[in-house]
């Protein structure tokens, strides 16, 4: 499932006051991830993606991602607690004079198609190459 949204980052979003959009996930697993800086951001509009309060992307906590032209992709395998299950997008502007929205999405395996998925080495033993 693809789960994506568009973070508005006016000019007067700082860093200790950001602009959010958040999204509420199903249970699962994040399989893929993805943040699109359109061409005129450069380098100004810089952005944090956290589940459930723990800074998932970029992975060095603390530290912001920032692009223009730019599409930065993560394919880390990441478990979707239990509740809230919110994936909360932050952005600001250092020296912006434009909105800019930066989209975000998130590829989630649900849980019930994981459950229902036979592991790759049960597969290989019931074709006989294992």
């Amino acid at each position: 499932m693809l789960f994506k949204t568009d973070l508005l980052v006016p000019p007067t979003a700082t860093v200790a006051n950001p602009a959010t959009e958040t999204i509420k996930l199903c249970e699962g697993h994040i399989s893929h991830s993805f943040l699109l800086f359109p061409a005129g951001c450069a380098g100004l509009v810089w952005v944090q993606v956290w589940l459930n309060g723990y800074q998932l992307i970029p992975w060095e906590r603390g530290e912001w991602l920032r692009g223009d032209d730019h599409i930065i992709q993560d394919n880390g395998r990441y478990e979707i607690p239990g509740e809230p299950r919110l994936l909360v997008i932050k952005g600001y502007a250092d020296g912006a004079a434009l909105n800019h929205t930066i989209q975000v999405g998130v590829e989630v395996t649900p849980k019930q198609m994981e459950e229902t998925t036979v592991p790759p080495e049960q597969l290989l033993r019931e074709m006989g190459l294992m």
